[in-house]
């Protein structure tokens, strides 16, 4: 990582670890109660982290530029947006989904903090309880499933890194050409807590193993259990317009409302015990969700034996939420290679007045996967290089 690469690395990790410690120090009441801030429907556990998150950046370098959940870009923002396709004419952009689950993070304090919604968040999850909890309420593992605030930066064109940190384990995963590291976080109100960088994550952490779909897939039809959205309107046809499945896609469908940026989880050695995943699917989701895939994606195929493969799918008649197409064909793709260069082209987002918005449908598998990868051959999708 270049130098300045790896300062936006550390100010990101600062970030989510601030966010962290706001929301855990805030009251479930706080978390739970609408805000002025944001959409109709944004309450605190929405509001606190994205506010931190832009809080931090902003301290950083006032001149970032942030797309997260809740707010439009601002004028100036709108100023800096990239005009040219040409990479290197791209700046520093940070993608980021404050609280991903937040739906069900809100059930989860409804559920704690029954006649105690004065008390801190942190300490009404308690550090040993929280994961069984949600697991019961939601689905194990809660390495993978917890509610999490994720980061991702591009520059150039190029994927630079992610961070990931999960509320209910109160763990970090961090993506970065250095390697795919995990590491468990002190108390919510530890005074070092903001001290934690990238070099103590690497130092003290540990290595994330992925997993090929030899290993994780022992039969052909295990290679076919997959992870997707089909949690609301829309989704379900969107997705059978794919024709991954011919028929009966809902007998190899693991989880029907899964998170967005730690989906690419269940691609790892935490979902060992857990059941057979052949692949992951961003069904038409916004940016905010699917982009922290490619990070891991890149630097675990980088760093390791294990390669993975990425395909963005599009149909003929696409469909729409919000306005917005939820499969993209070549010409509206971010995904873009000229001059056997391979580049993710931000500039097609600057009309976007909430770039957060964008949609898209990525596939996720091992590059072992030889179901979804015919499967992909066949249709004629397009398979994305993030060797860039």
């Amino acid at each position: 990582m270049q130098g300045i690469e790896r300062n936006y690395c550390d100010v990101s990790i600062k970030a989510v670890l601030a966010t962290y410690r706001n929301l855990l120090s805030s009251s479930a009441f706080d978390a739970l109660n609408a805000t002025e801030y944001g959409k109709n429907d944004t309450l605190g556990l929405d509001a606190i982290p994205e506010i931190t998150i832009r809080e931090t950046i902003t301290n950083f370098d006032r001149n970032a530029i942030l797309i997260t959940e809740e707010e439009e870009l601002d004028r100036e923002a709108k100023k800096r947006w990239p005009t040219d396709a040409d990479p290197i004419k791209q700046p520093l952009i940070l993608i980021s989904d404050p609280t991903d689950r937040s739906s069900q993070l809100k059930h989860f304090l409804h559920e704690i903090s029954r006649d105690r919604d004065d008390v801190k968040v942190g300490k009404l999850m308690g550090r040993d309880k929280t994961a069984k909890i949600w697991e019961e309420m939601f689905e194990p593992p809660a390495t993978i499933t917890g509610a999490t605030s994720a980061i991702t930066c591009i520059r150039k064109g190029k994927i630079v890194f992610s961070v990931i940190l999960n509320y209910i384990t109160h763990s970090i995963y961090v993506a970065t050409s250095l390697g795919v590291y995990y590491y468990k976080l002190p108390h919510f109100d530890d005074r070092d807590l903001l001290k934690i960088n990238l070099d103590v994550i690497l130092s003290q952490g540990k290595l994330l193993n992925f997993v090929p779909s030899s290993v994780a897939c022992p039969t052909y039809d295990d290679m076919k259990w997959f992870v997707t959205f089909l949690g609301k309107s829309g989704y379900k046809e969107s997705f059978q317009d794919t024709m991954i499945f011919a028929n009966k896609h809902d007998e190899y469908l693991h989880h029907t409302n899964p998170g967005g940026p730690s989906r690419i989880l269940y691609l790892s050695e935490l979902q060992k015990g857990y059941g057979p995943i052949g692949f992951i699917v961003a069904n038409g989701e916004k940016i905010g969700e699917w982009i922290h895939w490619l990070a891991f994606v890149k630097f675990i195929s980088l760093r390791s034996d294990v390669k993975f493969k990425v395909f963005e799918v599009y149909t003929s008649r696409p469909y729409m939420k919000d306005g917005i197409l939820m499969s993209t064909s070549p010409s509206y793709s971010v995904f873009r290679r000229e001059s056997d260069i391979n580049f993710l082209d931000i500039s097609r987002l600057r009309y976007h007045d909430r770039p957060s918005k964008f949609r898209s449908m990525i596939v996720v598998c091992p590059a072992d996967n030889d179901f979804i990868i015919h499967t992909m051959l066949q249709h004629r999708y397009r398979e994305i290089t993030l060797h860039f």
